[in-house]
């Protein structure tokens, strides 16, 4: 099998079976960027001793990689390592522009306590604000998504919407749109799955649409709306209709526009 993932100067490129089998018998503490991505989207577990090398890796980027792959292979039994390493790193790494402890510490309540103890803990108050925004990041990783992610990825991104939350309130304009963004792409990626989006139920739904179409009327970075024009399609076609609503009749421009109207032909489509 092969896996299209980004090398270090995001770049996307091929890795194969044969590659990460070489790779195998090396140190994951020297391994590219490329590698590390590539045994996590393998969803094989045979390179979770190299992964726990790689989180002792010199570039933290990779370190970082090396956390969401061990996320993507479900691999509770890290949980222990991922702590220790943890608790090594200072209270005040929360203030760093990319806080490892923050990372750490989303990925240990993921693995350890499902979608449902993350959802607990992005509404739950005594969980710093940055170890919330990373909950969401979790999902750049190629952890399978399930139901309840979709559940917990949706009720997210409506409280984003709505700022109902104080710490939300106070974010910087930049972290409040790629929070939105990296939730929007998690749906996206969950709503390709047909087995999946097929669960979604009319509750669900509703609340799909009312997040989706209250972003398509923000002040936001395009490519949010393109995304969610994207993502639509997957979804049943009245619902569609009325989440799509606000980039309807020509109120839609260059990239947003081209995937509404390729989404809207498939809609089209499956209603004949």
């Amino acid at each position: 099998m092969e896996y299209r993932v980004y090398n270090e100067n995001n770049v996307k490129v091929t890795v194969s079976d044969k590659q990460l089998e070489e790779a195998y018998l090396q140190n994951g503490e020297n391994f590219p960027i490329e590698f590390v991505i590539a045994m996590g989207a393998s969803h094989n577990k045979m390179f979770v001793p190299r992964l726990h090398e790689a989180l002792r890796h010199r570039t933290q980027r990779i370190r970082i990689k090396a956390m969401h792959s061990l996320l993507s292979l479900n691999d509770v039994e890290s949980v222990s390592m991922l702590r220790e390493i943890e608790k090594t790193i200072s209270q005040d790494d929360f203030n760093s522009s990319v806080s490892e402890k923050a990372i750490l510490q989303s990925v240990i309540i993921r693995l350890e306590k499902g979608p449902i103890g993350a959802e607990k803990a992005f509404f739950r108050g005594n969980t710093h604000p940055v170890v919330k925004s990373n909950l969401l990041y979790n999902y750049s990783s190629n952890m399978v998504i399930t139901l309840e992610d979709v559940h917990f990825i949706i009720n997210a991104l409506e409280s984003y919407v709505s700022k109902n939350e104080e710490w939300i309130q106070k974010m910087k304009r930049g972290d409040y749109e790629d929070d939105i963004i990296i939730g929007l792409e998690a749906l996206w990626t969950a709503l390709e799955d047909y087995t999946l989006s097929c669960t979604l139920d009319d509750v669900l739904l509703d609340k799909l649409v009312f997040v989706g179409s209250t972003i398509l009327k923000m002040k936001i970075d395009s490519y949010a709306k393109e995304v969610i024009a994207i993502f639509s399609k997957y979804i049943p076609a009245q619902n569609a209709y009325v989440l799509l609503e606000p980039i309807m009749n020509g109120r839609a421009k260059g990239d947003i526009r081209k995937e509404l109207e390729r989404s809207l032909l498939i809609l089209q489509q499956e209603e004949v």
